[in-house]
């Protein structure tokens, strides 16, 4: 008796622990539909209403909508008669149904909405006229913002920067970085060639800007990737390894005209552009000559500077009057056609001598041979070593010279020679340098 009392009592032990977890997890799960389950829709509410105020074209698009199903409702009572009756007479109906009459109405009220109708259905009342010069007057304000924010939009799209260029269309290419004055005159020039070329600009100038600037060059096609031109990865998503020339320039993007452009800037581009690739053809324009020994260092094909011109010239008003205005008018009368060119030789004409080549393009092509450009190979110690001596005393030479820093070979440049012998013969590296 007493074990069954024990038994029983255990039993009821048992048996309440199991309703009470019955009672904790029905509580548990009241609890999380009668807070969680709100809270959760809530924030996914709030969410949403967030996204819509954030996104300008969402807001137009939901804007313009309430606005079109506002106006089809009132015209549908207003003007029911004669929503109905064109209805009619475009579905070939005696009586439309109510949903005919309705749809009529809210196309009539789109096409209000966005042009200023067809005019083959006009209001008879009053008031229905009134709601008719209401939507054409909300089409210039929110129509245009609409239109103004699928624009910004595709803008944005573009800024991002993370667009991937087609690698196909952009070899050969001209990368320009940095940004000034000189840019729009040195485009046009490029431009007047009369042959499409594709040009990257690398700058941090506003996009509208460089817009402007751009606009008219119909023989270029340019990218403009607002970016810092140092950044390795902004340069190698211009395909830098391909390009034929980078030319770097000094860049007052963003400056005051009072500020001068940070000619660091232009080394370390040169440095990272080098880093890349050393076959890569680089071009730095400078200001103060005292950064020359930097883009030296840093195996530069070609610096400009401007002011190491001045006195020349100068000097050549003194004592050669009339040279002056010759490199004037070379320099900046050119167009298309007229000027100095740089043209390839014929390859009938390799190996033949100054003289022929010169009779060649004045009889043939009326114009004046001044010389040749030539691509000079650059200098490389290890070519120079060749196979000579020991491989290990080679490459510990070779190891020895990298680990001081010191470049193992000198990339390949331009040199001109003007108006040479007339026993002088051209190669295949040779281009001509002509006056038309």
């Amino acid at each position: 008796m007493k074990d069954i009392n024990i038994k029983k009592i255990n039993d009821f032990i048992d048996r309440q622990v199991m309703l009470s977890n019955e009672l904790k997890l029905k509580n548990s799960y009241n609890t999380f539909n009668d807070d969680q389950v709100p809270k959760s829709k809530n924030n996914i509410l709030k969410i949403f209403l967030n996204k819509i105020e954030s996104n300008d074209l969402i807001k137009y698009a939901i804007l313009s909508f309430i606005m079109l199903l506002f106006s089809t409702i009132l015209l549908s009572i207003v003007e029911w008669n004669t929503f109905s009756s064109s209805a009619s007479d475009h579905l070939g109906k005696d009586k439309p149904t109510y949903f005919d009459t309705f749809f009529n109405t809210f196309w009539w009220s789109v096409v209000t909405f966005t042009t200023v109708g067809y005019g083959d259905v006009s209001p008879v009342t009053h008031i229905g006229k009134i709601i008719s010069i209401i939507i054409m007057l909300l089409n210039f304000g929110i129509v245009t913002m609409l239109g103004g924010a699928v624009a910004s939009v595709l803008v944005t799209e573009k800024l991002k920067g993370d667009f991937v260029l087609d690698k196909n269309k952009f070899k050969n290419h001209i990368i320009i970085a940095g940004w000034n004055k000189y840019i729009e005159p040195m485009l046009k020039i490029i431009n007047n060639h009369n042959h499409l070329t594709n040009i990257i600009l690398i700058n941090e100038e506003k996009n509208d800007l460089v817009e402007q600037s751009t606009l008219l060059f119909k023989n270029l096609d340019i990218i403009h990737l607002k970016a810092n031109p140092s950044n390795d990865t902004i340069l190698n998503k211009s395909n830098i390894k391909n390009c034929s020339v980078f030319m770097i320039i000094p860049d007052t993007s963003g400056l005051l005209p009072n500020q001068k452009a940070d000619e660091n800037k232009t080394v370390l581009t040169a440095l990272t552009a080098k880093s890349i690739s050393e076959e890569i053809r680089v071009i730095a324009h400078i200001l103060n000559q005292d950064y020359e020994s930097h883009l030296q260092r840093a195996n530069v094909n070609e610096i400009v500077h401007i002011d190491s011109h001045i006195p020349h010239f100068l000097a050549k008003h003194i004592t050669d009057p009339g040279a002056p205005q010759l490199y004037n008018e070379l320099l900046h009368k050119e167009n298309g056609k007229n000027g100095i060119h740089v043209i390839e030789i014929p390859e009938e004409l390799i190996e033949l001598t100054h003289e022929q080549i010169t009779a060649y393009f004045k009889l043939k092509q009326n114009c004046i041979l001044l010389g040749y450009a030539i691509n000079k190979a650059g200098f490389s110690i290890v070519d120079q070593m060749g196979d000579s001596g020991s491989e290990i005393i080679r490459k510990m030479i070779t190891e020895q010279i990298d680990n001081a820093g010191i470049k193992l070979s000198i990339d390949e440049n331009i040199v001109v020679k003007i108006n040479p012998e007339n026993t002088y013969r051209v190669n295949n590296k040779h281009k001509a340098i002509i006056l038309r």
